[in-house]
C-alpha cells in the first residue's frame, strides 16, 4: 500500500493549495432548539429496547447514563437529553449495536461558574450521534446561546457510526477517537478559542469541519487518520490567525481547505 504522509500547518497569511478545488462545507439542517422532554406515557410509547430522558436545569449537576444492548436510545432529534447549568457533568456510554443518542447542554456565556465537560462513548456499530452544546449557528443566522468553557470527549468503537456535533461559545475542546470503517463527521463551532483534535484509524471516513472565529482569539484542527478512501473538508475563518494540522496514511484521499 502506497503510504503518504502529509503535515500542513496553515496560517491566516498562507495560501492555500488543496487536492481539489476548495469547496464550503455544506451545512446539514439544524434541528429547531428542545425546550422540554416527553413524559413518562410518551417515553413508553418508543418501541426501542430501552429509552433515556432527561430535562434538567440547575448547577453543578453530575449525570452518568449506562445502556448495554442494541437499539437503546438516549432523547430524540427534537427531545435531546438537555441539561442547562452551571459546571455540568455528563458521562454518557452506550455499548451495542443501532443506537442512537441526542444531547443537548447548555450554560451562560459569562461569569465565573462557566464549564462543561462531557463524555461519551458508543462502543458498537451502526449508531448515530447528535450532540450539541449551545445553541444558533453563524449559518442558520439563529441567536447564538452559548456553552462555554467546554471539555467534549467522544470515543467510537465500530464500523458505519455517524455523529454531528455544534458548539457555540469560547474556549471548547472537542476529541474524537475512533476505531472502526465508513465513519462520518459534521462539525460545526462558532466562537473563540476552538481546539478540535480527531484520531481516526479506519476507511472510508468522511469529515466536515467548520470553525468560525467572532472575536480576537483563533481556533486549531488538528487531525490523524489511517486508511483510504478520506475525504475530509476543512473550513475556518475569522480575523484571527487559525490552525490546521493534518497527518494522514492514506490512499485516493481528497483535501479541501478553505481559511479566510
Amino acid at each position: 500500500m502506497k503510504k503518504i504522509i502529509a503535515a500542513i500547518l496553515l496560517t491566516f497569511t498562507m495560501p492555500i493549495l488543496a487536492d481539489s478545488t476548495v469547496a464550503l462545507p455544506t451545512t446539514p439542517t439544524i434541528p429547531t432548539m428542545a425546550t422540554v422532554s416527553p413524559n413518562a406515557a410518551s417515553a413508553l410509547t418508543d418501541t426501542t429496547t430501552n429509552s433515556v430522558f432527561i430535562n434538567q436545569i440547575g448547577d453543578n449537576p453530575n449525570v452518568n447514563i449506562t445502556q448495554d444492548g442494541n437499539s437503546n436510545k438516549q432523547g430524540s432529534e427534537l427531545r435531546p437529553i438537555y441539561l442547562r447549568g452551571i459546571d455540568q457533568t455528563v458521562v454518557t456510554k452506550q455499548v451495542g449495536n443501532n443506537n442512537d443518542l441526542n444531547l443537548e447542554a447548555v450554560n451562560p456565556n459569562t461569569g465565573t461558574g462557566v464549564g462543561a465537560k462531557i463524555t461519551i462513548q458508543q462502543l458498537g456499530n451502526n449508531n448515530k450521534l447528535d450532540a450539541q452544546c449551545g445553541y444558533g449557528s453563524s449559518s442558520t443566522g439563529v441567536a447564538l446561546t452559548g456553552c462555554k468553557a467546554a471539555d467534549l470527549n467522544w470515543k467510537f468503537n465500530g464500523n458505519s457510526n455517524e455523529m454531528q456535533f455544534r458548539g457555540t461559545g469560547d474556549s471548547l475542546k472537542s476529541a474524537i477517537d475512533v476505531l472502526g470503517n465508513t465513519n462520518k463527521f459534521y462539525i460545526d463551532a462558532i466562537g473563540d478559542k476552538h481546539s478540535q483534535t480527531i484520531q481516526v484509524t479506519g476507511d472510508n471516513n468522511n469529515f466536515n469541519l467548520t470553525q468560525t472565529s467572532v472575536g480576537n482569539t483563533g481556533s486549531s484542527i488538528w487531525v490523524s487518520l489511517t486508511g483510504t478512501s478520506n475525504n475530509i473538508t476543512i473550513s475556518q475563518s475569522g480575523s484571527i490567525n487559525q490552525v490546521a494540522n493534518l497527518v494522514s496514511s492514506t490512499n485516493s484521499g481528497t483535501y479541501n481547505i478553505n481559511q479566510k
